[in-house]
């Protein structure tokens, strides 16, 4: 069946492949590094394994970008990830005391998972059509998964021993690929013999300079996704408090994505950009004070609906005309391996160097490329780029 633009997109099956997807995030990015503390790995070895992992998702999300523009079947790539991924991640209850084993299967598993997700963004874009505003209203969802995966798995592990953890991925995997499969559309039509190269366009410097702001942005996030639930667990937080700061995030994140569709009918990508660039780096600085309290730390919290939800939806509008027609496929593959996975895996790796210096210090750097981003999102040409959601700059 091909992706119609005149026909209503499928919303409620959208919606719960991003709804699981972002599930397996929310059991993961906060509780991973505590399930390897757990089992004796320092903070070096904690971010060279998450390192891996996402240097994993970047070459898979090429790869699978690559096959997508190629074959013109994103969907049936997404289905065959997603088993792939399954069957490599059962292998973590045979390794799990083997830090080389840990190493292959969170890189492997993740290069197949995580590579095939810009795909089923580029499914999810050919639905919405000419209703592509509406995509923070689909991601939406997705946070909604993520929050209540957060807080259901943080007061969980209160009850039950963290050895589970592999077990509660390995179910929401299974409801993943059965999200997958209840959805359609993903066959689009290609010819094969017309396959572009992504070069000439990454050429142009309106391209380069968008490619290192989103690069840049996601890298500050490093310190922030490898080591926040450490940094938590050493000032004496609980793993059901702890889940619930990453829940405050997350509902914030939510309203923004809420909101974002209004948003876009008055003000312009650009705009929408810089401003919650410079809320990131507010964001960064004030986590480099090391706060204390519940709710310094809650505000920071609530700065990530700006720092992640309005970045992730303009950037992915942005990619979205930036590459178009046979480049689409590769064009997410961008944005979700070349800048966000490869900016949270230097970032991270940066982080668990660092982090032996102090948080202090660690966010510092956060709040510089943040910075940096913001500086070099001041010169995007609004009329190059062609990226304004009907507002002149």
């Amino acid at each position: 069946m091909s992706v119609s633009e005149s026909t209503r997109p499928p919303y409620c099956r959208l919606s719960s492949y991003y709804f699981f997807s972002c599930a397996i995030y929310g059991a993961m990015l906060p509780y991973w590094v505590l399930w390897m503390r757990d089992k004796g790995y320092n903070a070096l070895e904690i971010g060279g394994v998450t390192s891996a992992q996402i240097l994993m998702t970047v070459a898979g999300t090429y790869f699978f970008g690559f096959l997508s523009d190629k074959t013109g079947k994103p969907l049936q790539l997404v289905r065959g990830g997603i088993i792939i991924a399954l069957t490599l991640f059962t292998a973590i209850f045979w390794v799990s005391d083997n830090y080389l084993g840990v190493i292959m299967v969170l890189a492997g598993s993740s290069f197949f998972w995580q590579g095939i997700n810009a795909q089923f963004e580029v499914i999810t874009l050919r639905h919405l059509g000419r209703f592509q505003d509406n995509y923070s209203l689909v991601r939406l969802v997705g946070s909604v998964g993520f929050v209540l995966s957060v807080w259901a798995t943080g007061h969980l592990l209160e009850i039950i021993d963290i050895d589970y953890l592999p077990i509660m991925l390995l179910a929401l995997m299974i409801m993943l690929l059965v999200s997958a499969w209840v959805n359609y559309g993903g066959h689009i039509e290609t010819d094969q013999t017309r396959t572009q190269s992504i070069m000439g366009q990454l050429a142009t410097p309106e391209v380069l300079l968008t490619v290192a702001i989103f690069f840049l942005s996601n890298l500050s996030h490093g310190g922030y996704y490898g080591f926040f639930s450490l940094f938590l667990e050493d000032r004496g937080y609980s793993q059901g408090q702890i889940g619930n700061l990453w829940s405050v995030a997350v509902v914030f994140e939510l309203a923004m994505f809420a909101v974002m569709p209004w948003i876009l009918r008055h003000v312009s990508y650009i705009r929408i950009l810089i401003v919650s660039l410079v809320l990131t780096v507010v964001r960064w600085t004030v986590m480099a004070t090391e706060p204390q309290t519940w709710w310094a730390l809650a505000f920071i919290q609530l700065l990530h609906g700006f720092s992640f939800s309005w970045v992730h939806s303009v950037g992915i509008l942005i990619f979205k005309q930036l590459f178009c027609g046979a480049l689409e496929g590769r064009g997410q593959a961008l944005l979700a391996g070349g800048c966000a996975a490869a900016g949270q895996a230097i970032g991270i790796a940066c982080a668990g160097y660092l982090w032996a210096w102090g948080a202090s210090l660690t966010f510092a750097i956060s709040a510089g490329a943040a910075a940096l981003a913001l500086f070099l999102a001041l010169f995007l040409n609004a009329s190059k780029l062609r990226v304004t959601s009907g507002k002149s700059e």
